[in-house]
């Protein structure tokens, strides 16, 4: 399956916070959205040569999801898995930057994810019975 791409611009010094949009998913989908970031310091490209980088993102319920995200053409990117969209709501990420010795650089801006409710099936007493839909929110 591919992955839609989302980009990002985000910047080390926590300037231009609102370069972004909202990112929006529906709950439950995994695997379905590779985010790529371009990394600033101070509005210049910043060398992510021998850097790691990880994702941490505050879900709807605040618990926070902590994801390996990989370097390559200058840029950060990370696959978003079905543990970060597995509640509806408002969530909230940046991505640390690490050395080679695994010290923290810095950590980027914050952006902001919105995980739309997904239409869960209602459960039926008749399996031949035709499928309603109602709306709910997984808790």
């Amino acid at each position: 399956m591919n992955a839609g791409i989302v980009r990002l611009v985000l910047d080390l010094s926590k300037q231009n916070n609102r370069l972004n949009e909202i990112i929006k998913l529906r709950q439950g989908e995994g695997q379905s959205t590779m985010l790529q970031a371009e990394i600033l310091d101070h509005t210049q490209d910043f060398d992510l040569s021998g850097c790691n980088a990880e994702l941490h993102l505050q879900k709807p319920n605040t618990e926070v999801v902590v994801q390996q995200a990989n370097i390559g053409d200058g840029k950060v990117s990370c696959l978003i898995t079905g543990e970060v969209t597995s509640l509806a709501g408002d969530a909230k990420a940046y991505f640390e930057i690490f050395n080679k010795d695994k010290s923290r650089i810095n950590t980027t801006n914050t952006f902001y994810l919105k995980i739309l409710p997904s239409l869960i099936p209602v459960k039926k007493k008749n399996p031949n019975e035709p499928q309603p839909i109602d709306l709910q929110v997984l808790k």
